[in-house]
C-alpha cells in the first residue's frame, strides 16, 4: 500500500527500492594500441560508458560481441565472464590481475592520443544480494544503449560524474556516488525500447504497463484477472496471455510474489506486528498471511524475522 495514494504508481521505483542499489568501484581508463583483457564472472551490475574510440565486449556464450562507440553505454548483470578488447583476435590477458595493483581509479597505457586511442569509464553498482532473482527478472542480461538513444546523454554525464566521485576522499563522496548509481540505473532502465522482452518491456507495454501499475499501486486489493482486464480495456484471455508472455508468470502469481517481497522487507526492517503486515498486504487474517509466507519462503514469518535479526547482529553495517 502506498503512503500517498494520490500519487501514480511507479513499479520501477518500487523495484529499485528493494534492490537497494549503491555505488562500487569505478575506473577511468585511457589507452592506445591494440589490447584484449579477460574478466571473470562477477556478482554485481557492471557498466561501461565509452567516451572515445571503439571497444568490443564479448560475453561468454554469446555469438556476437557488443561494439561500443563514443557515446555508447553498456549495462551488464548476467555475471558471465567476458572479454573487453580493441582487437578480439588477440590472446586475452588476465584483466583482474592487470588491474589488481591499480591505485586512484585511473589507468593509462600506450598512447591514448594516437589515432586508435580510446577512453572509457567502467565500474559497478552493488545491490542487495538476497534480491538477485528480482534483479534477474527486471534487468536484461546485457543492455546496450547507443549514443543516439534518448537516455544516452544524461547517462554519460551521470557516469562521468560517478567516475570522478568514486573513490574520492572528498566529504560525502559515498553519498554522492550512491545517489548517482541509482539515478544512472533509472536512466538506463527507462530507455524507450531498451528491452524487447521481460519485465521492462512489460512496463513499457501500452496494456501490460498499466496492469503492473495497478498491482503495484494497490497490492492489498483482491484483484481478479477480470478486473485487471476491464481496467486495461483488454479481454481476460488477451491480458493473461500477454502478461505471461512478457513477465513470465500469470498476473495473480505476480501479485502474490510481489506481496511476499514486500512482506520480507517489512519483516526484516520493521517491528510491525504480523497482523498489521497481513492487513497491509490484503490478507484476511494473520494465519492466512503466515500460511502464504511459509509456502513462499519455507519458514513462518516470525522465524524469518528472528533469523534476519540474528544475521544482522552478526554482520553489522560497516
Amino acid at each position: 500500500m502506498r503512503d500517498r495514494p494520490d500519487l501514480p504508481s511507479d513499479p520501477l521505483s518500487d523495484v529499485l527500492a528493494l534492490l537497494q542499489v549503491r555505488s562500487g568501484a569505478a575506473l577511468h581508463m585511457t589507452a592506445g594500441g591494440p589490447w584484449a583483457l579477460r574478466f571473470p564472472a562477477y556478482p554485481y551490475l557492471k557498466f561501461i560508458a565509452q567516451l572515445r574510440g571503439v571497444l568490443f565486449v564479448q560475453v561468454e556464450g554469446d555469438a556476437h560481441p557488443y561494439r561500443l562507440e563514443a557515446g555508447d553505454c553498456l549495462l551488464m548483470r548476467s555475471g558471465r565472464p567476458y572479454i573487453a578488447a580493441t582487437d578480439l583476435t588477440l590472446s586475452a590477458q588476465d584483466g583482474a590481475a592487470h588491474f589488481a595493483a591499480l591505485r586512484g581509479g585511473a589507468a593509462t597505457w600506450g598512447d591514448p592520443n594516437a589515432a586508435d586511442g580510446m577512453e572509457m569509464i567502467a565500474g559497478r553498482f552493488e545491490f542487495d544480494a538476497s534480491q538477485r532473482d528480482l534483479l534477474e527478472q527486471v534487468v536484461p542480461p546485457e543492455l546496450h544503449i547507443p549514443a543516439d538513444a534518448q537516455a544516452a546523454p544524461a547517462l554519460r554525464a551521470l557516469l562521468d560524474l560517478y567516475g570522478r566521485e568514486a573513490g574520492a576522499p572528498d566529504a560525502g563522496a559515498r553519498l554522492v556516488t550512491d545517489g548517482l548509481a541509482r539515478i544512472a540505473l533509472v536512466q538506463a532502465l527507462r530507455e524507450p525500447g531498451g528491452a524487447r522482452h521481460g519485465w521492462l518491456a512489460a512496463l513499457a507495454d501500452p496494456k501490460i504497463g498499466p496492469a503492473l501499475r495497478l498491482l503495484h499501486g494497490a497490492p492489498e486489493r483482491r484483484w481478479s484477472v477480470e478486473e485487471l482486464a476491464r481496467e486495461t480495456a483488454m479481454s481476460r484471455s488477451a491480458l493473461a496471455q500477454r502478461f505471461r508472455q512478457l513477465v513470465g508468470m500469470a498476473p495473480l502469481q505476480y501479485l502474490q510474489a510481489w506481496r511476499m517481497r514486500l512482506a520480507r522487507k517489512a519483516l526484516h526492517e520493521e517491528d510491525t506486528p504480523l497482523a498489521a503486515i497481513a492487513w497491509r498486504l490484503g490478507y484476511a487474517s494473520e494465519s492466512a498471511f503466515s500460511a502464504a509466507f511459509k509456502r513462499s519462503s519455507g519458514s513462518a514469518p516470525g522465524a524469518y524475522r528472528q533469523q534476519k535479526r540474528v544475521v544482522s547482529a552478526l554482520n553489522p553495517p560497516q
